[in-house]
């Protein structure tokens, strides 16, 4: 539960996790939340100050930079290498999708939104013949999962998100492969942008 709430962004950067507080909330003991803190700390995703006790870690914006870079690069050419492996039945699912989002976006659930963005691009990226390569996406995504925390930080992240996606889904029936390498590299790269531009005006609000 505190996983997801961080990685969705429910709770933000900077965020006090008092463990009293949530054992009570689960109806737990504080000794299970004493050892999800300690499993996410390992993960990064928490960290532990003297006098202030756990919370939740804050991005590192050079690190968002790197990471942007290299699925923006990565996630471009197997969108890329995945056209002809794509058929109708693709195509149709890809735009269930897009339909299931814009629910979604409806009743404000961003949680299952990020969720269902991941699954989008997973099919897509499986369709590639490099296998080698889908299996470096992965590997990052596991360890930035985080920016789909974005679909919070930005409230109109989510309408954006969606118009980039449907967009995707029109070079795809083209089968235009410098359009669709150039449309994932931008969405991939948007995503990195929007971070980087919450933290600095968080951090020049302190």
């Amino acid at each position: 539960m505190l996983r997801e709430n961080i990685v969705s962004g429910n709770l933000e950067p900077g965020t006090r996790l008092i463990i009293k507080k949530i054992a009570q909330d689960l109806g737990v003991s504080e000794i299970p939340v004493r050892e999800a803190i300690r499993m996410l700390e390992a993960q990064g995703l928490v960290t532990m100050t003297p006098h202030a006790g756990a919370q939740v870690a804050t991005f590192d914006i050079d690190d968002i930079r790197e990471v942007t870079a290299i699925r923006s690069l990565l996630e471009g050419y197997a969108a890329r290498s995945a056209i002809p492996f794509i058929d109708d039945a693709d195509i149709r699912e890809f735009e269930d999708y897009i339909d299931e989002m814009k629910r979604y976006v409806e009743i404000g659930d961003n949680t299952n939104f990020g969720i269902l963005n991941r699954k989008f691009h997973q099919k897509l990226y499986e369709k590639s013949p490099y296998k080698r390569m889908y299996r470096m996406i992965y590997e990052i995504w596991d360890g930035s999962e985080r920016t789909r925390a974005v679909f919070s930080l930005s409230k109109k992240r989510p309408q954006e998100s969606i118009r980039e996606h449907q967009a995707i889904i029109s070079a795809l029936k083209e089968k235009d492969g410098d359009k669709v390498e150039r449309l994932v590299r931008e969405h991939r790269q948007r995503v990195g942008s929007i971070l980087i531009e919450h933290l600095i005006k968080a951090e020049q609000q302190k």
